[in-house]
């Protein structure tokens, strides 16, 4: 079934495509947002509010990106609303393995101490890119900016990486919201 056929059965409150929603999706949100939030309870609470907004709006996807990317885009506003509402340490949990390959460096606690220095929106967009794969144009749906805006700020979180990695500083300074 496509997405637009989907995004409509569920907004009709078709219970076979609610379900098939939250069968294809959970994990995915759940793990985007366990990265974001670094904290299970959290991350399950934001994966309901998530697939609960996406259920009652499902009539305004319009299929210019996938429902996966959707998902994620209203997953990363529901992690920003929550990050709104109290003081937050955006320290990640493990990252996989493709989002290692900036410089081929193995140290995974390096690696999220250097990505929790990212602005949120840096960060969200090396994750959407690296880790969950999405093509630049559907990250660029799924926040509602350019697709060179993207690109920027891409490059600029690689950049950022490569010099707080190569400086060897592994020392975390939370930032207060």
């Amino acid at each position: 079934m496509d997405d637009l056929t989907h995004a409509r059965l569920i907004s009709e409150r078709n219970e076979t495509a609610v379900d098939l929603l939250v069968e294809r999706h959970h994990s995915a949100l759940f793990r985007f947002l366990g990265q974001l939030t670094r904290n299970q309870h959290d991350a399950e609470d934001l994966t309901q509010q998530t697939l609960m907004r996406a259920i009652v709006g499902a009539a305004k996807f319009d299929g210019r990106a996938s429902l996966r990317a959707w998902l994620l885009g209203i997953a990363f506003h529901e992690f920003t609303r929550h990050r709104r509402r109290r003081v937050w340490l955006p320290i990640l949990a493990d990252i996989t393995a493709k989002a290692t390959d900036i410089d081929s460096i193995d140290d995974s606690e390096a690696i999220r101490v250097a990505l929790a220095k990212l602005k949120p929106e840096s960060r969200a967009i090396f994750l959407m890119h690296h880790v969950e794969e999405l093509p630049l144009s559907e990250i660029a749906a799924t926040l509602g900016i350019a697709e060179g805006t993207v690109k920027s700020r891409l490059h600029s979180a690689r950049n950022q990486l490569r010099t707080y990695l190569n400086s060897g500083e592994q020392t975390y300074v939370p930032e207060t919201c």
